[in-house]
């Protein structure tokens, strides 16, 4: 109990937390939450590209080595999102908390969601462009976007639907557990782990995927608008379920 009093909301205080953030985000201006939104789509993408990097760079004797210490590179754009402040689509389907408690009307979240949803895809080219401008990446992190893209828009609808659920069932818990901490390093480790575990299973997020395929496509991938669409609506709506029904839901029932 000592350690929950100094480093640990309660469960039923965290339920009150995230009705509190939804109600702040649900009620942010337009041009704040938009560009709110902008600089989130743009700091995940940067934390992708780190993991691209190491993962893109790596051996193939140590690739999983690679792959492991890169999947706890990306989640510095969450955590840089958290701290610094920014709107992240698949952090807010969280807010469907704040509709459970009947604080505002599912339209209110739905219209919170399409211009964070807009606002990060902004970010996330912004980020797309500057990369590309930068030529920064080498032949070998290159070659491993490419065929990392190709693998996404060949999943079928069904695999990137369930991989976009999962992704964010873990992604969302790591928003959730930020809320729990009182320490900024709880808040750190709240993020970063359960984000780690997301990267490393190779589960889906639209965010990211805003990012990585329109990269992709840059570099010279002869994948198309169609393809990237087709990725991004199942892992979209997976997300969705994940982040906004599956965690949420539970969470709200158990302790409300």
């Amino acid at each position: 109990m000592e350690i929950n009093n100094h480093l640990l909301y309660s469960p039923e205080e965290v339920v009150e937390e995230a009705i509190k953030v939804g109600e702040n985000k649900v009620r942010k201006p337009l041009g704040k939450l938009l560009i709110s939104a902008i600089l989130a789509g743009f700091f995940i993408g940067l934390g992708y590209y780190g993991y691209l990097v190491l993962a893109g760079s790596s051996t193939s004797e140590l690739h999983f080595l690679g792959k492991v210490i890169g999947s706890f590179v990306f989640p510095i754009g969450l955590v840089i999102i958290i701290l610094a402040g920014g709107d992240l689509f698949t952090g807010n389907c969280l807010i469907t908390f704040g509709w459970l408690g009947k604080k505002y009307r599912f339209l209110a979240v739905l219209k919170n969601w399409g211009i964070v949803y807009v606002g990060n895809f902004i970010g996330a080219l912004l980020l797309v462009s500057l990369l590309f401008s930068a030529q920064v990446i080498s032949g070998t992190v290159e070659m491993f976007v490419l065929n990392l893209a190709i693998t996404k828009v060949g999943l079928s609808f069904l695999e990137a639907l369930a991989r976009g659920i999962l992704g964010n069932i873990l992604v969302s818990l790591a928003v959730y557990l930020t809320f729990a901490a009182k320490t900024l390093g709880g808040k750190i480790a709240g993020a970063i782990l359960p984000v780690g575990l997301f990267v490393l299973s190779g589960y889906e997020h639209s965010v990211a995927n805003m990012f990585l395929l329109p990269y992709a496509k840059m570099l010279g991938s002869q994948i198309t608008i169609g393809q990237m669409l087709m990725n991004l609506l199942p892992v979209t709506i997976g997300n969705i379920i994940g982040g906004a029904v599956f965690v949420p839901f539970a969470y709200f029932f158990v302790h409300k």
